[in-house]
């Protein structure tokens, strides 16, 4: 089996939370600890966790926690005060709308839902989603502001639910204030192809790819796909995560491990995947 001694799940939700959850943040940090894993990215759809990660990282010893916060409605949408909030009690990682993104809306017919029962955001009044992109098609003044928030305490941008264009802008934007930004869940949201992931390398992004759309309940991407995008852009450029946590499937530790031991298998090197799951997320924390 893959090594997961020191990994870095760099997508990971757990409880409390709107969603049901297999535990919560101490429980699934135990888990992967037990696991031998180094720390995770945890994510919420509605609130900041960077106090959360803050209390986890006195818990559970030889892990790290790292906290963020996703601009859904719920925390003001695209609003760089909560951004600055969230950085200055530790935050590392600011994902951009999910579940509240106009482009989440395009893709699953529904604003807040995921397409199934278990999964809802609340709206407010009259939403019409959250973009990050101004009626001209040029990045927000607040898109802007949260990008330079990033560059100054060295942490991270998550393109989360964004449309390809949106996240073409975010990236471009980044790169000239010096914010490093992972494009989440490739192929899945953004619905994109090979060459739109190699463009976002191209710009300077990494791209993540999550192990519980491999198949199983959510089935996006196929291990052939995970293979074509390793070999066009390269292990340096990708990041393997779980986005797990969720009821319908395994731990985070054990879907993530379970891809890194099926690329293993067809022969993508050891130390070309723990690139994946170790100094590219470290990079990318800025550790």
């Amino acid at each position: 089996m893959f090594d997961m001694t020191g990994a870095i799940d760099m997508h990971v939700h757990t409880g409390p939370d709107l969603f049901p959850r297999l535990g919560d943040d101490a429980e699934i940090a135990r888990r992967c600890a037990t696991a031998g894993m180094g720390g995770m990215a945890v994510k919420c759809h509605f609130e900041s966790t960077a106090v959360r990660a803050h209390l986890v990282n006195q818990m559970v010893p030889d892990f790290t926690m790292y906290g963020g916060i996703t601009l859904n409605y719920p925390v003001g949408g695209i609003n760089p005060t909560a951004v600055h909030a969230c950085l200055a009690v530790g935050g590392k990682v600011v994902w951009m709308p999910s579940g509240h993104s106009c482009y989440h809306a395009e893709i699953t017919g529904t604003l807040g839902g995921w397409g199934n029962s278990f999964m809802k955001l609340q709206n407010p009044a009259g939403a019409k989603g959250l973009t990050v992109l101004d009626e001209q098609g040029r990045l927000t003044d607040e898109a802007r502001e949260v990008n330079r928030l990033l560059a100054e305490s060295n942490a991270l941008l998550a393109t989360s639910h964004l449309a390809p264009d949106e996240i073409l802008a975010v990236v471009d934007d980044a790169a000239m204030v010096g914010t490093r930004v992972l494009v989440n869940h490739v192929m899945y949201m953004p619905d994109c192809d090979y060459e739109f992931i190699e463009e976002v390398v191209r710009r300077g992004a990494l791209v993540e790819i999550c192990s519980i759309l491999v198949g199983g309940f959510w089935d996006k991407l196929r291990l052939e796909n995970v293979l074509q995008i390793i070999e066009r852009v390269g292990c340096d450029n990708v990041v393997l995560a779980s986005d797990g946590g969720g009821i319908q499937t395994p731990s985070p530790h054990e879907t993530l491990r379970v891809l890194l031991d099926n690329l293993l298998h067809h022969g993508v090197p050891e130390e070309d995947l723990r690139r994946t799951v170790i100094d590219n997320p470290r990079r990318l924390l800025g550790l």
